[in-house]
């Protein structure tokens, strides 16, 4: 394979399209894990459960939310994992599959954060043993 032919699928259109995908997964993920789940965005969960159940729920899940996140990244980037006739169809498999690279990452980051909280409690429970004695 010539230098060419190397930059050539390096550039394709597929490559890039990928690339955007598993940007558009990882933002997303991060994204929706930090407004559903911090203290930080709860102002903004109450305000969203007063505009209706539905709403209010979308703010609370971060699978949900994350579908919407992604949503909005290929209608601005329109990435094209597969390249054809139809771009439309191009971008709804791309918007599929980086809502699935999404709930891979979600997932991760959630575990991740649910061992951190579980550490923080065991620290938190043993400081009130040991200041009761």
């Amino acid at each position: 394979m010539g230098k060419h032919q190397m930059y050539e699928i390096l550039v394709s259109t597929g490559i890039q399209g990928f690339w955007v995908c598993l940007v558009l997964a990882i933002a997303a993920s991060s994204i929706s894990i930090t407004i559903t789940q911090t203290e930080l965005f709860v102002p903004l969960r109450t305000l969203a459960d007063k505009c209706g159940h539905m709403i209010g729920y979308l703010f609370r899940c971060f699978y949900c939310l994350s579908h919407w996140v992604v949503i909005l990244g290929v209608a601005l980037y329109q990435p094209r994992v597969i390249v054809s006739a139809y771009p439309v169809v191009d971008w709804v498999v791309s918007a599929f599959f980086a809502i699935t690279l999404s709930s891979y990452f979600s997932g991760l980051m959630f575990k991740v954060f649910i061992t951190a909280m579980g550490k923080k409690l065991k620290e938190k429970e043993a400081k009130d043993i040991l200041a009761q004695q």
